[in-house]
């Protein structure tokens, strides 16, 4: 119950629904108290928050800025004769209508691709899948099992844990099984320095291999049309936004 709470919580407190009750008690206290100079600058306020976190230039350094504390492997860099190749969960709907890669979320996707693209490189690897099924009719790591499964690697290399409700249990569960072992972490961007903190707490320090990443430092021109506020440069800082107050999470738990 505890964990469903945090996360109805955590999910409130994302920059659009955040907004959207301040623009609702902007426009109760417009329609129906005195307070008029209250309502017109939280409306204000609200506009111009949701509208600067939609423009490119401040999502992208947002998102940069959780991004980039840990470098990627670069293919040069791949073959590192890893023990454990630690695939974090992402969410996914298990839809037996769709091929198994579109009943993973397109972020469970990326990270999935990087974590074949290491085991490639070091095929006798164990690939750890992760993540429970929160109701659903198959857990996010069975399915990750099945397309791993689908795109070559043998079932014996794969360990599946279904039981993560999320990083915290995950870095638990992998650190009992990789200690001492060589060991490199899949997840997104953004997620990896949390993600990273939460094994470091469980005594156990995986390779960073960040996978998806939303800002990239484009060396040709940006086209124009990429300034205008859209959905896609909310959806980078709304994920920054939820990397900022998981690390404000993990502070408050290390302090109280």
């Amino acid at each position: 119950m505890l964990f469903f709470i945090k996360k109805w919580l955590g999910a409130m407190l994302m920059p659009l629904p955040l907004f959207l009750m301040i623009f609702f008690i902007a426009l109760f206290l417009l329609f129906f108290t005195k307070k008029q100079k209250s309502a017109k600058g939280l409306l204000c306020f609200s506009f111009v928050f949701i509208f600067l976190m939609s423009m490119l230039p401040v999502a992208d350094q947002l998102a940069h800025r959780v991004e980039r504390k840990h470098l990627p492997i670069l293919q040069e860099n791949a073959t590192q004769n890893f023990d454990y190749i630690l695939l974090l969960g992402s969410g996914g709907i298990a839809d037996p209508s769709l091929p198994i890669n579109s009943q993973l979320s397109a972020v469970a996707n990326v990270r999935f691709l990087e974590a074949l693209r290491l085991y490639k490189a070091n095929p006798n690897a164990k690939l750890v899948v992760s993540g429970a099924s929160f109701g659903d009719i198959k857990s996010h790591a069975q399915m990750a099992t099945e397309l791993a499964i689908l795109m070559g690697v043998p079932k014996k290399q794969i360990i599946t844990l279904d039981n993560n409700l999320d990083t915290d249990d995950e870095a638990q569960t992998m650190s009992e099984l990789i200690r001492g072992k060589r060991s490199a972490l899949v997840t997104s961007a953004s997620h990896m320095d949390r993600a990273l903190n939460l094994f470091y707490r469980y005594g156990t320090a995986p390779i960073a291999a960040p996978a998806n990443f939303l800002a990239k430092n484009r060396l040709g021109k940006t086209p124009s049309h990429y300034y205008a506020p859209n959905a896609y440069q909310l959806y980078k800082s709304n994920v920054a936004w939820h990397e900022y107050l998981g690390a404000m999470q993990h502070w408050l738990k290390q302090r109280f």
